[in-house]
Parts: structure tokens; sequence; C-alpha cells
């Protein structure tokens, strides 16, 4: 499911270092640094959660909060970027590579690593083949709309939060009457790393089902039904032969490869798909034609799914069906695959799931259903983007910033009592002095704070930083 392909081959970036969260504001231009031995406190407990085991991730940045209002407005900046694209084949490449982006991040998390888990964090090996043409979609250099909307508005959000959120947007944008909307499972707090050597290594190659068991089962802890919903996702987009080398699009049309639904399902089913590229790395499946430079493709680890394509390669998905002039389907371009039809796979988990997301009735044909796999699709895609963050992460904020004084709870000190009138007031007698109250009169709003080596408490003792 990784390749090459702006759909869903699925992806990472480096981040810049936080500043010290203690640090004067204008310390990087001049000003003083905190002073440590006042800060000790906190210090330590910053360090113990950098240092906790399960999280360690090199140089983070973490993210900002994240409301509601923050969502919608992602969303409605990616569907006009996606409006601006100058045709469909253009905005399947800029829709599909936008989750593909996410999923690369998320695919590299390893459950079995508790020291190095990865996943969602706002890191890609911009280097590695695996990921290539990502770059067209995340940049720098003012030619990518979804950095620039990032960079103009949303800088505040890690980069693998903005990263999950502007898929989720796509996905409402592109379904069918906006009918994935994942807005109510959305969660933030993801947190940014600088670093992630050897990422790509995790992701699937595209070559059998053995990648996808290893890294979705195994690394990921997902089920082969996850697997099967989140390979969906190629039902959007594209490949080229200028980034993974596979050619075309998982679906029948360009303006198909702009809608996310269960089309991807049915493709598999209803055509007759033989092998493509043989006796090379990029061998993968067609079923005919260069459909105007959209040749229609499925790779290896789309066809496992439903067929057992090791035992009987090579071979015709469906030797039933004809072509208009009578031949069979299967007998097209350098193959003869007429009387050699693929098995169906072993695996009756990814075989009924395939069926159940296709909507195939049981007399021919497909409904118009994708309620089965938009259910299944969110749940993976929960599990998926939230794996090594669960207890980190946070529903929608009600604001971002500092709370309104009203949400304050009322002073509990009461006001001076007013001298009695009756009875009348004794001779004055020796009395311990008060301890100071919250009230607004022991304190001025325009009193400053500074850091200073030691005080004196309330009971005359002298206190440091030892203390």
């Amino acid at each position: 499911m990784k390749h090459e392909i702006q759909a869903v081959a699925w992806f990472i970036l480096s981040s810049s270092v936080a500043a010290c969260p203690f640090a004067n504001s204008s310390f990087g231009g001049g000003g003083l640094p905190p002073n440590d031995a006042v800060h000790r406190r906190n210090l330590r407990r910053r360090l113990n959660n950098i240092d906790d085991p399960p999280k360690q991730r090199k140089l983070q940045t973490g993210g900002g909060c994240v409301t509601e209002d923050t969502y919608d407005d992602i969303f409605l900046d990616i569907s006009a970027a996606s409006d601006e694209q100058p045709n469909n084949v253009a905005r399947s490449h800029f829709l599909g590579g936008i989750v593909r982006l996410a999923a690369h991040d998320f695919m590299d998390f390893d459950i079995n690593d508790p020291g190095a888990p990865m996943g969602a964090d706002g890191c890609i090996d911009w280097e590695h083949d695996a990921n290539s043409g990502l770059d067209t979609i995340w940049c720098h250099d003012g030619t990518c709309p979804l950095t620039n909307i990032y960079n103009e508005k949303y800088s505040f959000m890690s980069r693998a939060d903005y990263w999950v959120a502007a898929s989720e947007a796509v996905m409402k944008l592109s379904s069918p009457n906006n009918g994935l909307d994942l807005k109510s499972t959305f969660k933030w707090g993801r947190v940014d790393a600088d670093q992630c050597p050897d990422a790509a290594l995790r992701l699937p190659a595209d070559n059998a089902c053995g990648e996808v068991e290893n890294v979705f089962l195994n690394r990921l802890g997902l089920s082969w039904t996850d697997a099967v919903a989140l390979l969906g996702a190629h039902t959007l987009g594209r490949g080229s032969s200028d980034f993974s080398g596979h050619d075309g699009i998982w679906v029948d049309t360009n303006q198909e490869a702009t809608v996310f639904d269960k089309r991807y399902y049915e493709e598999v089913l209803r055509r007759a798909w033989v092998p493509r590229n043989q006796g090379t790395a990029l061998q993968d499946w067609t079923w005919g034609g260069g459909n105007n430079g959209s040749p229609r493709f499925m790779l290896n680890t789309d066809m496992c799914l439903l067929f057992d394509i090791e035992t009987t390669f090579p071979c015709c998905s469906r030797t039933d069906l004809t072509q208009n002039d009578g031949t069979n389907q299967c007998d097209r371009g350098n193959n003869n695959l007429a009387g050699i039809e693929c098995g169906r796979t072993s695996n009756q988990e990814t075989e009924d799931a395939m069926i159940l997301f296709s909507g195939q009735r049981d007399g021919g044909g497909f409904t118009n259903d994708n309620g089965p796999f938009f259910s299944a699709f969110s749940l993976a895609w929960q599990k998926a983007t939230t794996n090594g963050w669960e207890d980190d992460l946070h529903d929608f904020a009600l604001s971002c910033g500092t709370a309104s004084p009203t949400t304050a709870p009322p002073p509990t000190t009461p006001p001076p009592t007013q001298a009695p009138t009756s009875p009348p007031i004794p001779p004055p007698t020796p009395s311990p002095t008060p301890h100071p109250t919250s009230s607004a009169t022991t304190s001025s709003p325009t009193e400053t704070c500074e850091d200073v080596v030691s005080f004196t408490d309330k009971h005359g003792r002298t206190r440091d930083c030892a203390w």
C-alpha cells in the first residue's frame, strides 16, 4: 500500500527543535537564559517526560491546541485548494497525496519497539525511494498548497496533527455527499519528531500480502479487516512512473480517482486483471488500455487480498469476460491466460472484507452503499493514527489561549470587617499578626516578579531552591 502513489501508498518530514519552555522570549535575540535554580522542579518534570522509554522521540516539537473551529477551517482551506487544481489528474494527485503523506507518517509505527515506536510524529525520510513524490505535496519552495496553508494559518499545530486533520478533510470533501466525516473521532496532541532514522524501512513493499501482514498486523497491531479497509484508500489518487514506477489509477476514470468511495473493491472484483511488466521489479496488474494516459492498475498487495496470486501466477482474475470483438479479456497484450484463472485467497477474513466493502449482490452487480466500508475505515484509521499516542491525545479544546477571568472561582477571603458600633470597642490588646490573605488589597496588578536566590517565608524562615 505504500508505493509511490499519490493515492494512499502512504507517508514523513523533519522538524524544528522546540524552544526551551522556560527561556526568556527574546533569548535567541540576545536576551537572558532562564534561571535554572528557580525552575529546577519544572525542569526535572520535563526531563522525566523526555526520558520515558515508551516515548523516546528525539528533538520533538509539541503541537498547539486544536478547536472544532480550527478543524472546520482546515476543511474549508483544503476544499479551496482542491478547487484551484486545473484538472482531475492534478486534483487526484493533490488529494490522494495528502492521504499518502499521513499514511507514510503513521505506517512506520512498531508496537514491538517501545524505545523508538515512531508512528504519526510528523517525520518522513524524504531521501528514501519509498517516499518518492511526497515532496510535491509537502515542500517549502512555495509550490505546495498544503504546506503554504500550514505555514500561513496552522503552524501552531504539530505537523502530525495537521496531516491527519488535512487527510480527514480530503476524505470528507471527496466522499459522496461528504459521507465520510471523521470529525467526531479526531484527537490532537501528537508531537513532531526531528529525526526518524530508518523509518522508511518499516513501510510495506508492494510485492505480496506478507508485506501487508508484517506491517499492518505485526507492527501496527491491526486486524486483516482493518488492513483491507485502509487499503481501500487506493480508490483516491494515482500512481506515477516518475515516482513509484507504477503508472495509472486504481479505478476506471480520472474523475473517479478524485472520489473517496468503495469503487476500489468493485474494480478488483469486476475486472479481468492480468499481470503487467512481468519479470521486472515493477510487476503489477492491469485490465487493459492506455485510458488516455491513465491506465488502470492494481498492485500485488491489492490483488492478494482476494486472489492467490503466488500459487497460480501468472493468471487472470476472471476468465468469463469477453472483449467487444468476442475474444477473451484475459488474452491481452502478451498474455494468453484465458484458461488460467487466479484461485481465491485462503485468507477468509480478507475475502469476506473485500466482498462486504464492495457491496456485491448475490445475483450480480453492486449496491451503492458505502456504509460498511466507511464504518470499517473509520475504525482502522482511528487506530492507525493514534498508535503510540493513546494517553497523550485530547478532544477538541473549547478555546485556545489564556483562560477567561470569569472562569476563576470567586474569592474566598471576606472583605475587611468594619469596626462594630455596638458594643463599644475595648482597649486594644496585643495579638498575633494575621496571616496574609489573597484579598485584592494585598497585591497590585502593577507588581513584577523576578528570579531570586532566596526569600523569607511567612514563618520567617529563609528559603532557597535547595529547599
